[in-house]
C-alpha cells in the first residue's frame, strides 16, 4: 500500500486493514475527509467549457467495433483495414469516423461496476453506485455541472445549463436533480417528435406573454411559498419560468431548425438530429453547457449482424459523431479557437458485449470486463489508442494511463469535472439523508479507488 493513489481495496481488505489499527498510518488516508486532502492537491485543467456525453444504450459491441477483434465470427464484408498505422477499423461500419480518428483517442481500457442496464446506466449518469435508499437523491453528472456553472451565467443566458436529447428507452431513466434545485434538472427533448413547439411565432409572442403573466397572478401565492410542503410546485415553477425565457428568445427558434441538407449530412435520423442540435446548442453559447445525448437500441442479444441490428446503429452513429466532431473542429469563436477546443466530446455505452464466439442466439451478451470509449476536444489530443485488452477483448491487460487497474466512470466523471474547471475534490452537506455527498464518491460498488483525471488523454 505503498501508494494509495494507484491502489485499489476491495471493501474485505479494508475492513481487514481497518480492524489492524483504525488509527495506523496506512489506512489514515482512507479516514481523511477526501476533499479536505484532495482538494490540497486538485490541479484543474479547465481546458473545456462544453461537455457532449454521447451514449449507446444497450452497450456496443467493443469487438465489433473500435477494438476490433477478428474472428471467425467477423463478418467479411466489415471491410476491415488498417485505418492507421496498427490500427484496423471496420470501414463499412464506420467510415467517416475513419476520417477523425486524428482528432480522437480511443480509450480501450474501460471496465464498468455492473452488467444489469439499469444499474449500469445509472452509474454512467450519475458516477455513483445505484443505491435504492439514495437513488432519488443523487444527482448526474449534468446537474452538479448545472450548479458549477450557475454563477457563470451571463444575464442573456436563457438556454436550461443542462440539455438531455433522446432518453426515451433507458432501463435507469433519466435521471432528476436529485437533492439539488429543479433549475439544474435535464432540458428533455425527443427529436422524434416536432420541434416546432420550442418556437414561437412573432406575432403571437405578445399574446403569449400575456398569458403568461396572468397565469402567474393568479397562483403567486404558490409561487412565492418559501415553506418545503411547496418545493415540488415551486420546482416546476422553475421550470415554467426557465421553458418561457427560452420560449421568448429569439435565438431559440434557429437551434431547431435543421435543413434538410444538415439532416441528411448527419444521416437523417433521431440521432444525427440530436447531434445537430448539440452542435448549435455549443455554437449559441447561451447557457448549455452540458448535453447528454442518448443513441437507443445497442442490446444486441440476438442476431447482432442483421442489418438492423448493429449495422443500422453503427452507420446511424457514424454520420452523426462524425460530423459532430467535424463541425466542431472547423467552426470558430471570434478568437479564432474552434468549438472542439472548447468542448469535449465523449462516446461510450455503459459496458461491452460478450468477445469471442457470438452466442447461440447469434448475439452478444453483457460484459463489464473491457469496453472501449471515444473521447475527443477541450484539450484532448487526438490520433492515440490509450490502454490495450487481450486477443479476444476479453479483459485490459495495459490500462494506458499509468495505473494498475482500468478506467471506470468515476475516472471519466472526474475527467470532465477537471477539464470544466470543477473541483472534484468537493463534497455537500445537508442531503435529505444526511449522507455527505461526495462529487466523486470514493467507496465504489465493490472497492476504495483513487479516482483521478484521465491526464494521459491530454499530455
Amino acid at each position: 500500500m505503498s501508494n494509495l493513489l494507484d491502489t485499489v481495496l476491495t471493501r474485505r481488505q479494508a475492513l481487514r486493514v481497518g480492524g489492524v489499527s483504525l488509527g495506523g498510518y496506512w489506512f489514515l488516508p482512507l479516514l481523511q475527509p477526501q476533499n479536505v486532502r484532495a482538494a490540497a492537491n486538485t490541479k484543474l485543467r479547465g481546458s473545456a467549457r462544453f461537455c457532449i456525453f454521447v451514449m449507446l444504450d444497450g452497450g456496443q459491441s467493443h469487438v465489433d467495433a473500435w477494438d476490433l477483434k477478428e474472428g471467425k465470427w467477423t463478418p467479411p464484408d466489415f471491410d476491415v483495414r488498417e485505418a492507421k498505422p496498427g490500427l484496423k477499423w471496420p470501414m463499412a461500419l464506420y467510415p467517416q469516423l475513419s476520417k477523425q480518428l486524428d482528432r480522437v483517442a480511443l480509450v480501450r481500457s474501460l471496465e464498468a461496476w455492473d452488467s444489469v442496464h439499469g444499474r449500469a446506466q445509472y452509474y454512467v449518469q450519475a458516477a455513483h453506485a445505484l443505491n435504492p435508499a439514495l437513488q432519488k437523491e443523487i444527482p448526474p453528472i449534468g446537474t452538479v455541472v448545472a450548479l458549477e456553472q450557475a454563477a457563470k451565467r451571463k444575464p442573456s443566458d436563457t438556454l436550461p445549463p443542462y440539455v438531455a436529447m433522446n432518453v426515451t428507452q433507458s432501463q435507469a431513466g433519466l435521471l432528476t436533480s436529485g437533492f439539488l434545485p429543479a433549475a439544474y434538472s435535464p432540458f428533455h427533448i425527443d427529436t422524434a417528435v416536432s420541434l416546432s413547439s420550442y418556437k414561437i411565432e412573432e406575432n403571437t409572442k405578445q399574446d403569449f406573454a400575456r398569458r403568461w403573466q396572468m397565469l402567474k397572478t393568479f397562483d403567486a401565492r404558490l409561487r412565492n411559498d418559501a415553506s418545503l410542503q411547496a418545493k415540488a410546485y415551486r420546482d416546476y415553477n422553475d421550470h415554467y419560468e426557465g421553458a418561457f425565457r427560452m420560449m421568448m428568445d429569439p435565438r431559440t427558434a434557429k437551434l431547431f431548425e435543421l435543413s434538410p441538407e444538415e439532416r441528411k449530412r448527419y444521416g437523417s435520423t433521431v440521432t444525427g438530429d440530436a447531434a445537430i442540435i448539440a452542435r448549435n446548442l455549443v455554437e449559441a453559447d447561451a447557457g448549455t453547457n452540458f448535453i447528454f445525448l442518448q443513441q437507443n437500441g445497442w442490446d444486441h442479444h440476438k442476431d447482432i449482424y442483421k442489418q438492423a441490428n448493429h449495422y443500422k446503429h453503427s452507420w446511424e452513429l457514424d454520420a452523426a459523431l462524425a460530423n459532430l466532431i467535424d463541425d466542431l473542429a472547423t467552426r470558430k469563436r471570434a478568437d479564432g479557437r474552434t468549438l472542439l477546443d472548447e468542448t469535449m466530446v465523449i462516446c461510450m455505452g455503459e459496458f461491452g458485449r460478450t468477445p469471442g464466439d457470438i452466442t447461440y442466439l447469434n448475439g452478444r451478451d453483457h460484459y463489464q470486463y473491457a469496453f472501449t470509449a471515444l473521447m475527443a476536444g477541450g484539450g484532448i489530443r487526438g490520433g492515440r489508442i490509450i490502454g490495450k485488452t487481450d486477443e479476444t477483448g476479453s479483459k485490459v491487460i495495459d490500462s494506458g494511463w499509468g495505473t494498475k487497474r482500468s478506467i471506470f466512470m468515476e475516472d471519466i466523471a472526474t475527467t470532465i469535472y477537471s477539464a470544466m474547471g470543477i473541483d472534484y475534490s468537493k463534497t455537500i452537506q445537508g442531503t435529505p439523508s444526511g449522507r455527505q455527498f461526495y462529487y466523486i464518491e470514493p467507496f465504489a460498488t465493490q472497492q476504495i479507488i483513487a479516482n483521478r483525471e484521465i491526464s494521459v488523454l491530454f499530455s
